[in-house]
């Protein structure tokens, strides 16, 4: 027997360990589907560490470093629970807070801003995926914080650093603890980008976004990838397109 057959038929097996045979073809179209909501997933993640990155920074930009206070009556506080409007999604932040010792607290114009639906807009998003995708972490951070009125300048650049090797790492983030028996590819479209989403289960039904690639080329290189990558004991299996 051909070593690839009885690979297809080891993953096939473990597929069968978690559903049985009756629901195995139902497990897989929801799988597949759930490509979609596996990019929602990572979209809202960085989107939720961008944000509270632009609040930092316009609170470094208006009070200076801490080595360097610029303004002698503002004074950093810590952070206090918060949310934020990222696309058409409510998520929880941590705000940071800055108050004037004689007026007392002092909002950020990107809380308030982030706190009002439409502001961080899908567009935005769908910017920031094309920059993590293409590794552009720090023009990506810098670019985002604009948008918020929030120019960065040499006052904040180690917070910008920090959250470009922030958004790096998520991205290229290690995935030997888990161990899928199948890695299904789905082909996402988001805002006229096409995006090769990879989703990995395991034997406990667990899936993984395992990463994300935009445009054509790169899509084609990752299947190939992929296929290299998980051939021993797993099955790469293409998905359908969402939209």
């Amino acid at each position: 027997m051909r070593i690839d057959t009885r690979q297809r038929k080891k993953a096939m097996a473990g597929l069968r360990e978690i559903s049985g045979e009756q629901k195995m073809l139902g497990t897989l179209v929801r799988v597949i589907h759930s490509g979609k909501q596996a990019l929602d997933g990572v979209m809202l993640e960085m989107g939720r560490m961008v944000a509270e990155s632009i609040m930092l920074i316009e609170r470094e930009e208006r009070a200076g470093p801490d080595y360097y206070p610029t303004h002698p009556n503002l004074q950093k506080w810590a952070h206090e629970d918060g949310s934020a409007y990222i696309g058409d999604r409510t998520v929880k932040v941590k705000r940071p807070r800055l108050r004037d010792i004689v007026h007392g607290e002092v909002p950020l114009k990107s809380y308030q801003s982030l706190h009002a639906p439409g502001h961080f807009s899908e567009k935005l998003l769908e910017k920031i995926l094309r920059g993590v995708s293409a590794q552009k972490y720090t023009e990506t951070v810098i670019n985002s914080a604009e948008a918020f009125g929030v120019s960065p300048t040499s006052v904040s650049r180690k917070l910008v650093a920090l959250t470009a090797q922030k958004l790096q790492t998520f991205k290229e983030r290690p995935l030997a603890d888990f161990k899928p028996f199948a890695v299904f590819l789905d082909t996402i479209h988001r805002g006229g980008e096409a995006f090769l989403v990879a989703l990995g289960v395991d034997l406990s039904g667990e899936k993984k976004a395992l990463g994300f690639w935009q445009g054509f080329s790169e899509i084609t290189r990752s299947a190939k990838r992929c296929s290299r990558t998980w051939s021993v004991g797993a099955w790469c299996s293409p998905g359908g397109s969402s939209s």
